[in-house]
């Protein structure tokens, strides 16, 4: 069903990905719990808010409209195009001038993806229900208080989410909570500063995370895509630690840390008992070696990029079989990181795709670091040439010994996956589900957080910083662990591999470990142009962002780092569309008018 607004025939309701009942205990049974609604008919807003169910289907949408391209591709734009780990990939990237011109750092503000429509929508759907669904509950006497609550606190998560896309990209941005029902309201709204949007969030979501949906029941094997695929109370713990971690409040983000932690210590051990993680300290990681097998990798990599909804997912948008019409797409990741006999418009730059047949590896941490072999994809040379994160369909079966996923035993180090095919239609049949919080983030955001609960470079560490310095180290060694290919950690002839705590023994030292270990596990994940920002939101200057950065063109770097020379420059520009409605907004002024795209007239506005 759509939701038509008064006057304006704006459409509230998009497609639906996923149902399921708030609080009910009752869950489908098949897949047709995922199929896209066609539209029914078109109601009035008086006509809809009378039952859950009406709720429940708006909530459904804002998911939809998430994992719609306009919303998804910003995602990856935003948060991974302008780092060190992505360029243009031959002449294909001329498809999409507005993406070539964001690789080569050269933006402006009538780029498209400066666009943020789509994160406003969904800002504006989850008002809506956060608005209505007390009437409803006047309304409908099945419609529980705690049913309510719980909606509510989902659409309070998903509009954070939101903003703090919106903030991490912009900075200082328009922060509304009321809903829009037609065009004659009033639209144009100053900008409100990062601080204080963030702190409007941090404030919303620790009001609603109790009421939060702890987890959805297990009565059939669809259950993880209910409690990956939808906001829990979880997913807003890793908001949170995430936040606060911008905020700069170190201790709430290792407690919310800890919490994410804890739960999915306590689901990995629900699930299976018997399951030793000692090797990574007791964190509940799922192993690369595969289990059963002495020499073959990648079985991490499979359940989470591969097969989705893992084990070590706290949220993520879904991508799942619809048995009336076909495949939902992940359109952007097809298009961009590629597909079976598709060339892709992007690619790792030269930076990361010769980092492993270097002598000493600037990205990953050594010849063993099965992360190499896992996101990049190989040619029948064992040369790296594409980006493999997010384009594999299946993992090939075991028991085909001419297909194994990475084996040292083989004539080249690389994975062995099959790959999404290009359809016969002008779109992407790419099903993997995009990841937004996964375990291992978090646990690098808490090694973060105690990195810099340190004093600053001292001679000699108090006990209080040796402590910080501990906790940092043993959660950046556990991911660290858990992506090496080999078979005995303990084993004395891989010792050299292992990360050796000594060697960063100062806050400054133990920062870039957590940073290139962030960079190496979630790359190409959307993290870690935020992760650069960041550090230069704190550091108060560019300086490291500018050192990473240039690694990704030999021919640009110079113009690259004059380019981030200034803090404005970490964000992006308002659109020009944007500010011509809007009279309340002032450009960034690293960009002046934001009309002129040449690197002069960027460079020195």
């Amino acid at each position: 069903m759509n939701i038509t607004y008064k006057n304006t025939g704006r459409k509230l309701l998009g497609s639906l990905l996923i149902a399921g009942g708030i609080g009910s205990g009752a869950l489908c049974t098949s897949c047709s719990d995922f199929l896209e609604v066609e539209p029914q008919n078109v109601v009035t807003i008086d006509q809809f808010w009378n039952e859950e169910n009406d709720v429940e289907q708006v909530i459904l949408g804002c998911y939809a409209a998430m994992s719609e391209n306009d919303y998804l591709s910003r995602l990856l734009v935003w948060g991974e195009f302008r780092s060190e780990n992505i360029v243009s990939y031959s002449s294909t990237i001329e498809k999409d001038k507005n993406l070539e011109k964001i690789l080569n750092e050269n933006l402006t503000a009538d780029n498209g993806y400066t666009v943020w429509t789509s994160f406003y929508n969904i800002i504006n759907r989850c008002n809506t229900i956060i608005d209505h669904a007390p009437d409803v509950a006047e309304n409908d006497p099945s419609y529980t208080e705690s049913e309510m609550k719980a909606h509510i606190a989902e659409a309070v998560a998903l509009r954070s989410l939101s903003y703090f896309y919106l903030i991490r990209t912009f900075r200082d941005v328009p922060y509304n909570e009321s809903t829009y029902y037609d065009d004659g309201q009033q639209l144009a709204i100053p900008a409100t500063s990062f601080e204080d949007v963030l702190d409007k969030l941090i404030a919303s979501l620790e009001e609603v995370k109790d009421d939060a949906i702890e987890t959805y029941p297990k009565v059939t094997s669809l259950a993880r895509y209910y409690n990956t695929g939808r906001i829990t109370k979880w997913a807003i713990y890793a908001m949170l630690c995430d936040m606060y971690l911008w905020k700069e409040d170190y201790d709430n983000c290792i407690k919310y840390a800890n919490l994410v932690i804890e739960r999915k210590a306590k689901e990995a051990r629900d699930e299976d008992e018997t399951t030793d993680y000692s090797d990574f300290y007791g964190y509940p990681l799922i192993a690369s070696l595969y289990r059963g097998y002495s020499n073959y990798y990648g079985q991490a990599f499979n359940e989470i990029f591969v097969e989705g909804n893992s084990q070590e997912s706290i949220f993520e948008l879904n991508f799942v079989k619809n048995s009336d019409r076909g495949y939902l797409s992940n359109t952007p990741v097809g298009f961009w990181y590629g597909m079976s006999g598709f060339v892709p418009y992007c690619n790792a730059s030269e930076y990361v795709l010769a980092d492993m047949s270097a002598t000493t590896p600037s990205v990953f941490s050594n010849k063993y670091d099965g992360r190499g072999y896992e996101c990049l994809r190989y040619n029948t040379s064992g040369d790296p040439e594409q980006i493999n994160k997010f384009t594999c369909e299946t993992a090939i079966d075991m028991t085909s010994t001419a297909s194994l996923p990475v084996s040292f035993t083989s004539s080249f180090w690389g994975t062995r996956y099959s790959y999404y095919s290009e359809s016969n239609v002008d779109h992407s049949l790419n099903r993997s589900n995009w990841i937004i919080y996964r375990l291992t983030d978090i646990m690098l955001l808490k090694a973060e957080a105690y990195a810099q609960k340190m004093s600053d470079d001292v001679a000699e560490l108090t006990v209080q910083d040796s402590a910080y310095l501990d906790s940092a180290f043993k959660l950046v060694d556990a991911v660290n662990r858990r992506a090496l290919y080999v078979p005995d950690l303990d084993d004395a002839k891989y010792s050299s591999y292992l990360l050796n705590k000594s060697d960063y023994g100062t806050k400054l030292s133990l920062t870039n470990l957590v940073y290139a270990e962030r960079e190496r596990e979630l790359i190409f994940e959307g993290k870690r142009w935020f992760d650069l920002v960041r550090r230069s939101r704190r550091d108060g200057n560019t300086s490291y962002m500018r050192e990473m950065v240039k690694q990704k063109s030999a021919s640009n770097s110079t113009i690259i780092e004059s380019l981030l020379q200034k803090m404005d420059r970490i964000y992006w520009p308002y659109n020009l569309d944007e500010l011509k409605v809007n009279e309340y907004l002032t450009q960034n002024p690293a960009f002046g008018s934001g009309e002129n795209s040449s690197y002069e007239a960027t460079a020195n506005n």
